[in-house]
């Protein structure tokens, strides 16, 4: 009796353990169960979370130190609300990289079929994270801090899938996540870890919202078309997102059309809201800029290779201003102030109630700045502009055609 007591209690504990492992394993019917804190449970419950497309909140401290890669199937709702993502001193990669594959996303009934994203709040802590080998102005990356990955970003999310140069997302949606690059917030962008805050490819309509970034060695929002013409990724919202001390601040690249960015706050980045085009003859069709308060930049709003360009209600002030220790202005273009810069912009482009100022004091006569630019972007010249009640102050020139 008394063995036959132990068998019984000795399976009963064996099944408890193989329910535990199977509750954090992922599969293609188990409903994802919060990982509360322990790093080498998250990997797997946001995997089950995607491959069955339901729900999974988030909650505890995390210290990640590999990447913590999902495949995407079908749906991935997160709430990390609260939640803190702290990468150690060995991470070199993405904090979180949630893919498209050419075969893993076909699993668990997901061929054929678009996945929504959706990641509402979390803490990301990338500070001592390796830098990727890729980031602007790599010369300025502290030494020993280069990593070996070309992506070290916070929450990469890659829906297109270029081996077979199609896309597995549909629409996404990223808000009230925090972002930080730094150890301190006196530092620069250049002594920040990591890579970008928010890295994201294709998607049949992305919203980045109410989002805070703090010291970001790339871009604070970077979103991108995919495809081999750029085909996949259009219909890009950047809206009530804060960023301070990036390199760059919010962009969009690679031909993505329609593109609205609106009433965000930006301060002391290099760059502030970008549209480059980034491979030759790609256009961005359709971009709406309105209501962004930028301040201490090198270039505010820059537009490169696109069509149809609406700016309005902009406030661009201490355009000339040292900006993340810089104390004469770095690029393409040279020590250079550019309020608004118009490169290879054509079709019907309207610049309405933006307001541009210049530095005062010693930097006032230091600086070259510009309010609005044209200049020639990948074969074509800046046409189509008109300009309407805007106020410039402390500048060198309010208008400068440099084609």
């Amino acid at each position: 009796m008394i063995k036959k007591q132990t068998s019984l209690l000795s399976t009963s504990i064996l099944g408890l353990a193989l329910f535990s492992a199977n509750t954090f394993a992922a599969d293609c019917s188990s409903t994802p169960v919060n990982p509360n804190g322990n790093a080498s449970k998250l990997q797997d419950a946001l995997q089950q979370a995607t491959n069955t497309g339901l729900p999974i909140r988030i909650t505890g401290t995390y210290y990640i130190s590999n990447d913590i890669k999902v495949y995407l199937k079908k749906d991935l709702v997160v709430d990390a609300t609260g939640a803190k993502f702290i990468a150690t001193t060995n991470l070199d990669g993405d904090l979180f990289s949630i893919d498209a594959h050419a075969t893993k996303s076909n699993e668990c009934g997901s061929s054929n079929t678009l996945a929504d994203f959706n990641w509402k709040g979390g803490d990301f802590n990338i500070a001592n994270a390796k830098v990727s080998t890729v980031v602007p102005y790599p010369y300025k990356t502290p030494e020993g801090k280069t990593g070996t990955q070309s992506t070290a970003d916070a929450l990469s999310v890659r829906g297109g899938i270029n081996s077979h140069n199609t896309n597995k997302l549909g629409e996404a949606v990223i808000e009230n996540i925090t972002v930080t690059g730094t150890k301190n917030n006196t530092d620069t962008c250049f002594e920040a870890g990591g890579d970008s805050g928010i890295l994201l490819t294709g998607g049949t309509k992305v919203t980045v919202k109410n989002n805070s970034f703090y010291g970001i060695r790339d871009a604070a929002v970077y979103l991108t078309a995919s495809g081999d013409n750029g085909q996949y990724g259009d219909h890009f919202t950047f809206s009530n997102n804060y960023v301070e001390r990036a390199c760059y601040a919010l962009t969009s690249k690679r031909g993505a059309d329609n593109l609205k960015f609106l009433n965000n706050t930006i301060n002391n980045v290099l760059g502030g809201i970008g549209v480059p085009n980034t491979f030759t003859g790609r256009t961005a069709t359709n971009v709406v800029v309105r209501g962004n308060k930028i301040s201490k930049t090198i270039r505010g709003i820059s537009m490169y290779r696109v069509n149809n360009a609406t700016i309005e209600n902009n406030e661009i002030t201490e355009l000339g201003a040292i900006t993340n220790g810089l104390t004469k202005a770095i690029g393409a273009y040279g020590n250079v102030y550019e309020g608004i810069l118009l490169a290879g912009t054509q079709g019907t482009n309207t610049l309405s109630n933006n307001t541009i100022k210049g530095v005062t004091g010693s930097r006032e006569g230091a600086t070259e700045t510009y309010g609005v630019t044209y200049r020639e972007h990948d074969g074509r010249s800046t046409t189509g502009v008109s300009i309407s009640n805007h106020s410039y102050s402390k500048l060198n020139k309010w208008v400068k055609d440099f084609q």
